[in-house]
């Protein structure tokens, strides 16, 4: 019984935590490692001859050496920014009428629609300004793709400065994820088309209404706009684990 409240009570005991090596156990003055500062001194030339020659230092298994950049993440990375550069080239917009189909892509948005700006703007003097916004994005998002690849890619004096230098990158593409983010805020709300619904009947378009909003945005929308987008997100998440 003695023996069992003895053992309860040690358990209790705040300071147990300290009994290890070197304190309680062993206790005392703990001796110098090295016999000698010569032998010192000739373990630190070692160590340091050793690195010259090799990535991973005697401690490899330290986490504070650990792989930043497997090959794993390198791989969704690349496919990441490939997807950039891709879909900022491929058709983001698909608008079908009676005349046919006319297909837009990213980086030239602008340019396409520009000679019906005039046209455009009579039905809402906002929707003129989508096109520079939309061609915005898709330059951003060619040149981050290539700024990625590059930084990935491009030849480092070490593997600090590539990954450094691959944290830029990728962190600064949390910009074209705001202006998504905020064009998707605008076109919840939407701006109104006045006659939108009788032009959409008479000129059979696909998608327009009353309204130019978020549906109107999701109809027109095709995948290589999800595809940059995406990008951005996957470049942008991993610029936090570097």
């Amino acid at each position: 019984m003695a023996e069992k409240e003895t053992k309860n009570n040690s358990s209790l005991d705040p300071d147990i935590r300290y009994k290890y090596i070197g304190f309680d156990v062993y206790g005392g003055k703990v001796s110098e490692y090295f016999k000698s500062e010569e032998e010192k001194k000739k373990y630190e030339i070692s160590v340091e001859e050793y690195s010259k020659s090799h990535y991973a230092p005697l401690r490899s298994g330290t986490a504070v050496r650990a792989n930043l950049l497997s090959v794993r993440d390198r791989v969704v990375l690349t496919i990441a920014s490939l997807g950039l550069v891709i879909g900022s080239l491929f058709t983001w917009f698909k608008v079908e009428s009676i005349y046919g189909t006319m297909t837009v892509s990213g980086i030239l948005t602008f340019s396409s629609v520009s000679s019906l700006s005039d046209i455009i703007g009579r039905f809402n003097p906002m929707l003129p300004n989508l096109p520079y916004i939309f061609s915005g994005i898709a330059v951003l998002s060619l040149i981050f793709g290539v700024a990625s690849l590059i930084a990935m890619y491009l030849p480092a004096r070490d593997m600090d400065q590539r990954i450094s230098r691959l944290k830029h990158i990728l962190g600064w593409q949390y910009l074209p994820i705001v202006l998504w983010i905020g064009m998707f805020i605008w076109l919840t709300v939407g701006f109104d088309i006045p006659m939108g619904d009788e032009v959409a009947n008479i000129y059979m378009i696909k998608g327009l209404g009353s309204k130019f909003n978020i549906i109107t945005f999701w109809v027109m929308a095709q995948p290589a706009l999800w595809v940059t987008f995406a990008g951005h997100i996957v470049n942008a998440v991993k610029s936090n684990d570097l």
